[in-house]
């Protein structure tokens, strides 16, 4: 076929029609396997849900419930956005069918590799200011050498915002001693309660 020839026209364009096809589907895939209520659909999944409706965390800084992503997928789209989906999506399909569900999650293994899956890009989307508490009150002195080390102006920590602040929105049972997490126990206490 010669170049522009109207078989290499419909080629090209077919091509073309099916790349957007699939990029389109990709989209409505990745949108709708991010919300809050494709996470919780999952049996073992609707205990965070709970938690993170009773942590400081239920609402974000424009007073709207909290979706699972705004925590646990980085803030922007991009390769690395793609990356953590399919491998969260990929293990969570896996334990879900094939594993043990209940038995698969344990919390206190899981805390330590799920605060890799918490971008501090995701934390600092709402706390953009790291010398003052959600009050707007000036932090703790401990708060402020740890933030300025978290920034590099004073030292330097490799550090993330979930390898510090724990639990803030989820509360295993075995954390709920903790004078830190009082409230958000007596949260959890109460509602297991009734």
């Amino acid at each position: 076929m010669k170049k522009g020839s109207p078989g290499r026209v419909k080629t090209v364009a077919l091509s073309l029609a099916c790349v957007l096809v699939v990029a389109a589907a990709g989209a409505v895939a990745f949108e709708k396997t991010s919300s809050t209520g494709f996470c919780v659909s999952c049996h073992e999944m609707e205990r965070h849900q709970a938690e993170l409706k009773l942590s400081p965390h239920a609402l974000d800084k424009d007073k709207r419930p909290i979706e699972c992503r705004q925590c646990h997928l980085p803030a922007s789209f991009g390769p690395t956005y793609v990356a953590l989906k399919a491998y969260l999506g990929v293990k969570d399909v896996v334990v879900h069918t094939v594993g043990d569900p209940v038995n698969d999650f344990y919390r206190r293994e899981l805390q330590m590799s799920a605060r890799r899956f918490v971008p501090d890009d995701s934390c600092r989307a709402c706390h953009e200011n790291l010398e003052k508490n959600v009050k707007d009150e000036p932090i703790s002195r401990e708060g402020k050498l740890a933030h300025e080390a978290y920034l590099g102006t004073n030292g330097r920590t490799d550090k993330g915002c979930a390898d510090c602040h724990q639990n803030m929105a989820h509360l295993p049972i075995f954390d709920r001693r903790y004078v830190q997490n009082a409230e958000f126990a007596a949260k959890m206490a109460a509602q297991e309660g009734k």
